[in-house]
């Protein structure tokens, strides 16, 4: 009986409270620091996140990530590659044969342009304090080594919790924990803070 009624009064609060996660769109300014083995990093990121669920959201995100070796990261997600790159194409050769399957190619590209890099889960803690874990696990870095002037284009993702408080019904603060990973590197961890809007 003592578990029913404690998860009953757990129930209970996530219905009560939530008024973060009631916004539609979050918009948020992060800073970070972090580690990869030996190499220290900060980072620099934008993050917008539409609330599509009361629980769940998606986000779009875009970073710049200096490291102390002198290598240097730009994330944002495949969407915002691909899209890209379908609709051009598909531009460039609308006049060129068949019309319908050029016009496809850029619908298509649109499509993919709305590919969020991942998604988040809102737990609300109070009526104002929202945790939310989240999975980016559809995003891209492009990478410059400054030292041997060599560039890539790699597959990576992040992990992580975000603890955010709402002010004045509008502004945002939060912390956050994360790991990183980009294809052929080690596993990152790092931590920040984040000051953004809530819109409804």
């Amino acid at each position: 009986m003592k578990k029913f009624l404690v998860l009953f009064f757990f129930l209970s609060a996530i219905q009560c409270f939530g008024q973060l996660n009631e916004k539609f769109i979050n918009l948020t300014a992060k800073y970070s620091v972090g580690k990869i083995d030996t190499v220290i990093y900060n980072n620099f990121s934008f993050t917008g996140e539409i609330i599509l669920h009361k629980y769940v959201g998606v986000n779009y995100n875009f970073d710049y990530l200096l490291r102390n070796d002198n290598v240097r990261h730009i994330h944002s997600s495949m969407g915002l590659i691909g899209g890209p790159i379908l609709i051009g194409a598909g531009f460039s050769n609308l006049f060129d044969g068949d019309s319908t399957s050029k016009g496809t190619m850029i619908l298509v590209g649109i499509a993919i342009l709305a590919l969020p890099d991942g998604v988040s889960f809102h737990i609300p803690a109070s009526y104002k304090i929202d945790v939310s874990p989240y999975a980016n696990v559809l995003g891209l870095d492009f990478i410059k080594n400054r030292t041997t002037n060599q560039s890539y284009l790699k597959y990576a993702a992040s992990f992580g919790v975000k603890t955010t408080y709402l002010f004045n019904e509008k502004f945002t603060l939060a912390g956050f924990v994360e790991t990183r990973k980009t294809a052929g590197m080690l596993w990152g961890i790092g931590g920040g803070i984040g000051v953004g809007m809530a819109f409804d």
